[in-house]
C-alpha cells in the first residue's frame, strides 16, 4: 500500500507537468484576410489616390496566376503620379506563393526602373519597398512608411 501511495506521489506531478507542457506548445496560427492587412495598414499610412484591384485587373499589373489567390487585395496610386501600393496575395500553396514572390519582385523592380526618371522626389517610398512572404502570404509594401507597413500587417499574423 505505501509503494502506491508513493508511486501516486511521483507519477501525478509528471503527469500533470506534462499534460501542461501540451497545451502550452499548441501555437494559434493566424490567417488574416489580405483586405484586413491592406485595410489595417491603410487605417494608418496614407495611399494617395488608393484604387482597389480585382482579380480582373491585376494581370495589367502583375504576371501571377490569380485562379492560384485564394484572396488578394490591391491597392494601387489610381493617377500614376505616385509610386504608392500595397499588395497582398494570399496563395494556396508554397509554390504559387515563390511564384508571386518572383511576379511582386518584377513590379517593385519595374516601378523603380520606371519613377526614378518620371518622380524622383518620390523614390524614397520605393527606396525601403519590400516584398515579404510569410507562408502562403506574398506582400509588397511601397509607400511612405515601409517598415510601418510590414510592422503593421505582421502584427496581424
Amino acid at each position: 500500500m505505501k509503494l502506491r501511495k508513493f508511486a501516486a506521489l511521483i507519477v501525478l506531478p509528471i503527469m500533470m507537468l506534462t499534460a501542461c507542457s501540451k497545451t502550452e506548445s499548441v501555437k494559434e496560427v493566424k490567417e488574416p484576410a489580405p483586405a484586413d492587412i491592406t485595410s489595417a495598414i491603410m487605417a494608418e499610412i496614407e495611399i494617395p489616390s488608393a484604387v482597389e484591384k480585382t482579380k480582373e485587373d491585376i494581370g495589367a499589373y502583375y504576371d501571377i496566376d490569380v485562379e492560384a489567390a485564394d484572396e488578394l487585395s490591391v491597392f494601387i496610386c489610381g493617377s500614376g503620379a505616385y509610386p504608392d501600393e500595397l499588395a497582398v496575395f494570399k496563395m494556396n500553396s508554397p509554390e504559387q506563393a515563390e511564384s508571386a514572390r518572383a511576379a511582386a519582385q518584377k513590379r517593385l523592380d519595374g516601378q523603380i526602373e520606371l519613377y526614378s526618371d518620371y518622380t524622383p522626389d518620390e523614390m524614397y517610398k520605393l527606396d525601403g519597398a519590400k516584398v515579404v512572404v510569410k507562408g502562403n502570404y506574398v506582400m509588397l509594401f511601397a509607400c511612405s512608411d515601409d517598415d510601418r507597413a510590414y510592422e503593421i500587417a505582421d502584427s496581424l499574423f
